[in-house]
């Protein structure tokens, strides 16, 4: 029998089409998204490769440094403009197979009924990407080679975006329905899948606006249980309502991945840290010294846990339990300021931070003491520590001074504490492989910046990096004592220095009013006018003994120079003289980076270059997040 009329009426023309878009297009939009990972990773190796190659041959030089531009590796930002770009491909990819065929039979361009539900499929399918650009332990991370904090931008990025297509896809729901609400939308309002679906995408709309980098630096503790809450609410919320509709699959692998980044964070943390797994001289966990190098600036020494590697240019995590009342629940990343071979460079501790020399002047000895206390451990240690640097700012930084002074009653030189250690996380750069290094850092940014510097140097000692010929280490501080912190490990530099075969050129620019430096422009003179007063060697029948920061002011290629560097002039003259790739890292301020990135964009350093036999310039931009 033929089908009646009003039997046909309630046919939807549209509903197999729509239902199977609707299914198949979140899945294209991952396998876009899975082959430009791909293509990412695959240029991360070839990158790899080719710098573990070059390693092995001898320098190559051109005929002439005539021209110069900048070469993008992957894992490297040189410009914000990369972020940006990645956020419009994003968008671009997700509501573009969102509004792509939306036509239906009768000729309605873009029906809601065709990209409504589709729209919250590609944005549920989206959720476990999300998840996983803001892990610690990141896959992402390790097949591209960009550290895991720059993959934090990304996921806000991407929050941001599945936050508006959550909308989207609410608004056009709601579109299909008659408005005000008919009585079956006014039901759907009172199941729990419609009032999850609300909660999630108003949980993550909320964490959007909060995660705006005003709001999370005023108070980042409050902002991380926010997170943590919120973050929760919406994976939740849009699981219980997509399962709904048999989409759960979409969401899962997003709890999924949330709750093994935690799961392997607390087990790594418990390997390190757990009676267990310490020697047998230590009873506790990791001890840690802080130290009050000013009232802007802490220094952490904490001891290597047991099986604990990195990488120079890698951070770590700290809980310092029993600094304040709420420190046991608090762990902040810091960078790693020694290189992992730190026994092979000596530092003297309590003296190097006073200024004052050692009260051992025997070369031999000083370096014997500093070898067997693995390099940065203090007085009585037997282990290798962690050295950290700290800008004191609000929050963690500031509380952990404000105990440090209690403690010694005003004074702070050096506090005991307990500490658990997280890591080590990161992505450092590779500067092994380059004819000319660049290092500039400010202030606490050195303590990315030396790790790096101290590696290159391990290097070239071990005869690892035969094609770098030149390193040059830019620091601008403020106040001239802050030499002080790197003084010891700069002077196991410079004696081998010949047999190494590199030229460095250490800059140290003091940007302090120049009334704030005349005893320590004096201190220097009569420095460089007394050779032996620099080695701390005997004058006469009385043994005089020099402090690090004289014996390294003292050395030839390092210079103290009185206010900021100019940038321009220095990776001007850098990549003139350079015959073969030039590497540069910065570390520092907003600032810094900019006037980096300026002067290279400025006509420094251009792409056409490369094709003209002129040297390519990576640049590495390490932030201050």
């Amino acid at each position: 029998m033929e089908p009646s009329v009003q039997s046909l009426k309630g046919v939807d023309p549209d509903r197999i089409a729509r239902t199977a878009r609707a299914s198949l297009y979140p899945k294209q939009v991952w396998y876009f998204l899975a082959t430009f990972l791909a293509l990412i990773s695959a240029c991360h190796l070839v990158s790899v490769l080719h710098l573990r190659w070059t390693r092995r041959n001898a320098p190559q030089s051109t005929d002439a440094p005539l021209r110069h531009g900048v070469s993008w590796r992957p894992g490297v930002y040189t410009l914000n403009v990369a972020d940006f770009l990645l956020a419009a491909m994003y968008i671009g990819v997700l509501f573009t197979w969102t509004f792509i065929n939306t036509t239906n039979t009768l000729g309605r361009k873009y029906d809601p009924k065709y990209w409504a539900n589709r729209c919250g499929h590609i944005a549920g399918s989206q959720l476990p990407l999300m998840a996983a650009l803001g892990m610690k332990n990141n896959f992402i991370s390790f097949l591209t080679g960009v550290g895991f904090d720059k993959l934090q931008r990304l996921h806000r990025t991407a929050a941001r975006v599945i936050c508006v297509m959550l909308w989207v896809h609410g608004f056009g729901r709601v579109s299909t329905a008659s408005w005000p609400p008919s009585s079956s939308l006014s039901g759907d309002q009172t199941q729990s899948w419609f009032k999850s679906g609300v909660m999630g995408a108003s949980a993550l709309t909320l964490l959007c606006f909060l995660s705006v980098r005003p709001l999370r630096s005023r108070n980042y503790e409050a902002f991380r249980y926010i997170h943590l809450v919120f973050a929760l609410l919406t994976l939740v919320g849009s699981y219980v309502h997509a399962s709904n509709s048999g989409n759960g699959s979409y969401v899962w692998p997003a709890l999924f991945l949330w709750g093994l980044d935690r799961a392997l964070r607390f087990a790594r943390i418990v390997l390190l840290n757990s009676q267990l797994f310490q020697r047998s001289d230590r009873t506790v966990a990791s001890d840690a010294t802080v130290s009050v190098l000013s009232p802007h600036f802490l220094r952490i020494l904490v001891d290597t846990p047991p099986y604990f590697r990195w990488r120079a240019g890698q951070c770590a995590y700290i809980t310092i339990p029993g600094a304040y009342p709420t420190s046991a629940t608090e762990t902040h990343p810091f960078t790693i300021a020694n290189a992992p071979h730190e026994a092979d460079l000596t530092m003297s501790d309590e003296a190097s931070l006073s200024g004052e020399p050692p009260k051992d002047t025997d070369p031999g000895a000083a370096s014997e003491k500093a070898s067997s206390e693995g390099g940065y451990a203090s007085e009585g240690a037997r282990h290798p520590r962690l050295m950290f640097i700290l800008r004191v700012r609000e929050g963690f930084t500031k509380r952990l001074l404000e105990s440090a002074l209690a403690r010694s009653d005003g004074n702070g030189v050096n506090q005991h504490f307990k500490a658990l250690v997280d890591g080590p996380y990161g992505s450092p750069p590779t500067v092994k492989g380059f004819q000319t290094v660049v290092f500039i850092c400010g202030g606490s940014g050195v303590s990315f910046v030396l790790p790096l510097f101290l590696d290159l140097v391990q290097a070239a000692r071990a005869k690892t990096n035969p094609r770098c010929t030149r390193v040059v280490f830019v620091w601008a501080i403020r106040d001239p004592n802050q030499i002080t912190w790197i003084a010891d490990a700069l002077l196991g530099i410079h004696p081998a220095e010949a047999a190494l075969g590199i030229d460095i050129d250490i800059r140290l620019h003091v940007t302090a009013a120049p009334e704030d430096t005349q005893s320590f422009e004096s201190d220097r003179s009569s420095i460089l006018t007394d050779p032996e007063l620099a080695s701390g060697t005997d004058l006469g029948t009385e043994k005089v003994d020099s402090t690090p920061k004289q014996r390294l002011l003292a050395l030839p290629g390092v210079r103290l120079v009185q206010g900021r560097p100019d940038i321009k002039a220095i990776l001007q003259t850098e990549i003139d003289a350079a015959r073969g790739a030039v590497s540069i890292s910065v570390c520092g301020t907003t600032e810094l980076a900019q006037n980096v990135r300026r002067a290279l964009s400025g006509g420094v350093a251009r792409f056409v270059d490369v094709l003209r036999r002129g040297p390519s310039v990576s640049l590495h931009v390490e932030d201050f997040e």
